[in-house]
């Protein structure tokens, strides 16, 4: 099966490692092209893969048989492809799926970061991550509930809630139109724990979330947090798909902001 796997080397010497970025459900390698310029720039070799059935790659005729598993061989085979230990940053359900790999393949790895993840111990099916996975009917619910003032049009929600106010009509319209259908057996296992609680983890974890996502919400972003016993990271504004939020910016100069440390 071939994986489309897009990158950009740096621009500048440094002795930093490679970044491989991992997106969440129903996206692609497409949604860090901001975030592959940027990382280059400062001197970062970067990588973005589509996984199965996603983006560019193939097997869309076969999603609904994907596990969590399944994208994590995906993910193995772009990092056993690299002759460094990289920088593993997973986006949503990515970060689940990255800390799946912290928990099998620690040793491949040289720091990880979990950009508005699913939370660490497995998606609470009533939370809003979790029904907008399962149940996209409650999950606008949810949302309605929560504004209880306002007359949320299915259009408003998506593009103030899901995504931001600040993408224009098109914009959101051709964002629309690059999403994939997501497996349903990788729904189930979001669900589960991706770890077993008992790792030692000998790496550096940075957890980074948004105060403008109403998807992985704050106390989600606190809860995986602590589960690393790290200290959460939040920016402003930002919706769930920070990457390519006309803001995305912020969210780059945060992770760039951790991993100039080291």
């Amino acid at each position: 099966m071939t994986l489309e796997i897009l990158s950009q080397k740096k621009k500048i010497e440094s002795t930093y490692p490679p970044l491989v970025f991992v997106h969440g459900a129903g996206g692609g390698a497409w949604y860090f092209e901001f975030f592959l310029a940027y990382f280059a720039e400062k001197g970062f070799d970067s990588y973005a893969l589509s996984l199965r059935g996603h983006g560019k790659s193939d097997g869309k005729e076969l999603i609904c048989t994907y596990g969590l598993d399944d994208y994590l061989d995906d993910v193995k085979r772009a990092v056993d492809q690299l002759d460094e230990k990289p920088i593993l940053i997973g986006h949503s359900m990515g970060g689940a799926i990255v800390q799946k790999y912290l928990s099998m393949h620690q040793e491949d790895l040289h720091s990880i970061v979990l950009l508005a993840s699913a939370e660490a111990g497995g998606i609470d099916e009533d939370s809003h991550l979790g029904l907008f996975f399962s149940d996209a009917k409650s999950f606008l619910r949810k949302i309605r509930e929560a504004h209880p003032n306002e007359h949320l049009t299915l259009e408003k929600i998506m593009n103030e809630h899901i995504f931001s106010y600040r993408f224009s009509h098109d914009e959101l319209k051709d964002i629309r139109k690059k999403l994939t259908k997501e497996s349903n057996k990788v729904k189930k296992d979001l669900l589960k724990p991706f770890m077993t609680g008992h790792e030692i983890i000998n790496i550096p974890v940075y957890v980074i979330g948004s105060y403008g996502d109403q998807i992985v919400t704050p106390d989600k972003i606190k809860k995986t947090a602590q589960a690393f016993n790290e200290e959460p990271i939040f920016i402003k504004d930002c919706c769930h798909f920070m990457t390519i939020d006309p803001d995305w910016k912020v969210a780059a100069d945060a992770i760039y902001k951790c991993l100039e440390k080291k």
